[in-house]
C-alpha cells in the first residue's frame, strides 16, 4: 500500500508542475512573429528591368537576356533573330534585402553592374507595412573604342566618360493576391 501512495502522490505533483508551466506560457501572450509577403514576382526580373524580389542569401543566379530585332525586317533578317543580343549575367543575394549583379552584354559590347537594396517590406501578418520597395543603382560602360561606335565622328573627342551611364531607380510595388501583384 506503500508503494500505491507514492506512485499516488508523484503523478499528482508531476501534473501540478505541468499545469504551472502552461500557465506561465500563458502569461506571454500571443505569438507576435512578423509574416512578409513573398513572391510578389516570381523572379528578380520582369522583361528587361528589375522586379521588387532578390536573390536569397548566398544564393548566386546566373541570368541569360536577349533581345531580337524587328519581325518586319522579314526573312533576310530571319525576322529579327539574325539581329539578337544577349547578356549573361551573374545576380548574388548578399543577404535577403541587398542584392549584386555583373553583366556583360553582346550590344556595344557593354559590361555593367548593379546593387538593389529593399528599403521597405510588405507584410501579410504583424505590422502594418502595405507594401514593398527596393532602391537600384546601377552603371554600365560601353568597351568598344570610339572607332568602332556607329555615332563616332573623327571631329568629337573621344572621352572615357562618354562610355559611361548611371541609372537609379526606385521601385515600389504591392502583392494583393497570389495571382495578383
Amino acid at each position: 500500500m506503500k508503494k500505491s501512495t507514492i506512485l499516488f502522490a508523484s503523478l499528482i505533483l508531476t501534473s501540478a508542475t505541468l499545469r504551472a508551466q502552461d500557465d506561465l506560457l500563458d502569461l506571454l501572450g500571443p505569438d507576435s512573429t512578423r509574416e512578409y509577403a513573398a513572391a510578389s514576382f516570381k523572379t528578380t526580373r520582369v522583361i528587361n528591368s528589375h522586379s521588387l524580389e532578390n536573390c536569397a542569401a548566398g544564393v548566386l543566379d546566373f541570368k541569360i537576356g536577349h533581345r531580337f530585332g524587328e519581325v518586319s525586317e522579314g526573312a533576310e533578317q530571319f525576322f529579327g533573330l539574325d539581329k539578337a543580343t544577349i547578356r549573361l549575367g551573374l545576380d548574388y543575394g548578399i543577404t535577403d534585402r541587398i542584392m549584386v549583379g555583373i553583366g556583360r552584354s553582346s550590344y556595344q559590347k557593354t559590361v555593367d553592374g548593379f546593387v538593389k537594396y529593399k528599403i521597405l517590406k510588405q507584410c501579410a501578418q504583424g505590422c502594418g507595412m502595405p507594401i514593398t520597395a527596393a532602391l537600384v543603382a546601377a552603371s554600365s560602360i560601353t568597351t568598344l573604342v570610339a572607332e568602332q561606335v556607329p555615332w563616332y565622328s573623327p571631329d568629337r573627342t573621344d572621352y572615357f566618360s562618354h562610355r559611361l551611364s548611371y541609372s537609379v531607380q526606385l521601385i515600389i510595388g504591392r502583392k494583393f493576391t497570389e495571382s495578383f501583384s
